[in-house]
């Protein structure tokens, strides 16, 4: 089990979460075929910051903006599975003032 959660933010729009594809693994202990990811993989969550007017406000002046969430995960191997964990995550990043001179954005 794995995933990706991005807390609540109202400057930020997010899509789903991508996965890559999964392999079938067949746990002989319990006769269970399960959806794994052997091999490293990467998992894409695209996200945009909102043009809508109370964005733009509230990013007046604004140079950062910090994106923060949890991943979560359970590793297992072929004979057992390990406690679930969660782990806080979060990125710094640096914005540049929305051109709407340029841009089609009504002002």
């Amino acid at each position: 089990m794995i995933n990706f959660r991005i807390d609540a933010n109202p400057i930020l729009s997010t899509k789903a979460l991508q996965y890559p594809a999964s392999e079938i693994y067949h746990f002989k202990p319990l006769d269970e075929r399960v959806p794994v990811f052997q091999k490293p993989f990467r998992l894409v969550q695209s996200m945009a910051v909102s043009a809508s007017p109370e964005a733009r406000a509230a990013l007046k002046g604004v140079d950062t903006v910090t994106i923060a969430g949890t991943l979560e995960y359970q590793a297992c191997d072929d004979r057992l599975c390990f406690t679930p964990r969660s782990i806080p995550v979060s990125y710094t990043v640096k914005l540049r003032q929305l051109d709407t001179g340029r841009a089609a954005v009504p002002k």
